[in-house]
């Protein structure tokens, strides 16, 4: 696995078309994989996650998280700076990451999600709709219920016997930013329908409880909307909590 750091320059005219269309820069990512495994008829190819940063609106950041290493120089050349002095991009192998991953470790996450819920099935062997979640507190709760399961939790901010306005614990968790991105894309009879992302950037900690479940998380995603941004969980290390009287502060 291989994790990969682009710089988009906002200014050119194809960033402009690519940063607001995600079906269109999804198309042009899996266009720079020249060594992506083929697969079989049936068989689910390897996921390719990716997702735009674009904190810095001068440089928005695009990460990869992929079986192989991309070639982006044709998104260089299309959205990037290609005259550039330095790299304008950097790819590193993900996996000694992933396997320094263990129990009771610390991180920072950021994650960029769909968060969806489906409605009650309207019939027998009938499925709900999936609809995505609008308000705040859904759209943390939505993440929060999902924590345990994928291999971690997200621990309190403060004294955990504090309670917030709602009656629930504060986690280190925010939301830093969330948005709504409508564009168009074919459907199975090569109509255009029209695909509305509604989106969560998160920001917080975590404490690692599955390390398996949590790498496979990194490597997959989660929730829907993962090919066009959606899904990618990245980690930076978090300093280890210092002691003070035989306690720990963090």
């Amino acid at each position: 696995m291989y994790l990969t750091r682009a710089y988009i320059n906002p200014r050119r005219q194809g960033a402009i078309r690519l940063i607001g269309n995600p079906r269109a820069l999804h198309a042009l990512i899996m266009g720079c994989f020249p060594d992506q495994t083929p697969t079989s008829p049936g068989q689910t190819p390897p996921r390719i996650l990716w997702r735009l940063d674009s904190d810095d609106t001068r440089r928005p950041t695009l990460w990869t998280v992929s079986p192989t290493r991309p070639d982006f120089t044709q998104l260089i050349e299309d959205a990037g700076w290609p005259a550039a002095e330095t790299p304008q991009w950097e790819t590193k192998p993900y996996t000694p990451l992933l396997n320094h991953i263990q129990k009771g470790q610390r991180y920072a996450f950021r994650l960029t999600a769909f968060p969806t819920r489906r409605t009650a099935s309207p019939g027998p062997n009938q499925r709900g709709r999936r609809l995505p979640h609008t308000t705040t507190h859904n759209q943390l709760r939505w993440l929060t219920e999902r924590a345990e399961r994928n291999g971690f939790t997200i621990p309190p901010a403060g004294n955990p016997d504090d309670l917030g306005p709602d009656g629930e614990i504060p986690l280190q968790l925010q939301l830093r930013h969330r948005g709504k991105n409508t564009f168009n894309k074919p459907d199975h009879q090569d109509k255009r329908i029209r695909v509305a992302l509604t989106t969560a950037t998160y920001e917080g900690a975590l404490h690692v409880t599955n390390p398996d479940a949590l790498r496979t998380l990194l490597t997959t995603g989660i929730g829907q909307g993962r090919a066009y941004g959606c899904g990618l969980l990245t980690l930076a290390r978090l300093p280890e909590p210092t002691q003070r009287n035989g306690k720990a502060i963090r």
